[in-house]
């Protein structure tokens, strides 16, 4: 299955290699490149202001002022997230699925969630909670948890007649054997994955991140197989 999924996978990017590269760039920034911002920030930056708050008297009488800075960036960085970025996730991942079905789509489906939108943000706004506390309790219960509720976003998607709940018992019902297969694709990928790292990231903008995007869009499909993708001449695709 997964030799079969990841030849789609590559077939269809492929077809529509630039529309697919431009939307999932499109995705990054709006769920990463600005949700993810304060947290980068945080992470990559707070060792050295503390170094300098150490060294420095002004810096010191500063603290108060960084860490409310530092505190608001993070707190907008998560409601931005809950919001907006959950709602893209749940658009990007209708795109992936028209992708690996090599049917056409359009950029205005990264934002039809907005359309639907207290059901888009309900649902994966407690799809983002469920994984959460998955994790606070270890790594491994985590990860079944996100295994468990991989289709939520590809149901909320492909079904408009799915309630956020219905979404997310149906994804922990049809995930139920196989979730192993599931981790077994993602793992498949270490060696595009080490070769991102190396290539300092552009390998993911430009092939691997795609790939393997629309090769977890196509796990959901086949496992469904719920609809015959339709082929199309490359002058139906539209940016």
């Amino acid at each position: 299955m997964i030799g079969k999924i990841k030849e789609s996978a590559r077939a269809g990017l492929k077809l529509q290699y630039w529309p697919i590269i431009g939307n999932e760039l499109l995705a990054w920034i709006l769920i990463g490149g600005v949700s993810g911002l304060s947290l980068r920030f945080n992470q990559s930056d707070l060792n050295r202001l503390r170094e300098q708050i150490e060294n420095n008297e002004v810096f010191r009488r500063l603290i108060p002022v960084i860490l409310g800075v530092v505190g608001v960036a993070i707190v907008i960085g998560l409601v931005y997230g809950f919001l907006v970025g959950n709602v893209i996730r749940a658009g990007i991942a209708k795109i992936r699925l028209s992708a690996y079905r090599q049917n056409s789509f359009s950029t205005g489906e990264l934002f039809a969630g907005f359309k639907q939108y207290g059901r888009y943000v309900g649902t994966m706004a407690l799809y983002t909670v469920f994984v959460s506390l998955g994790m606070l309790f270890f790594f491994i219960p985590g990860i079944i948890v996100s295994l468990g509720l991989f289709e939520v976003p590809y149901l909320l998607a492909d079904d408009p007649s799915l309630s956020g709940m219905e979404a997310i018992r149906r994804s922990w019902e049809d995930m139920k054997g196989h979730k192993g297969e599931l981790f077994g694709l993602i793992l498949s990928f270490i060696g595009w994955i080490l070769l991102s790292i190396l290539t300092c990231g552009i390998l993911a903008v430009f092939y691997s991140g795609p790939y393997m995007a629309l090769s977890e869009a196509g796990f959901y499909h086949e496992l469904h197989n719920s609809v015959t993708p339709e082929t199309f001449t490359e002058d139906s695709v539209t940016a």
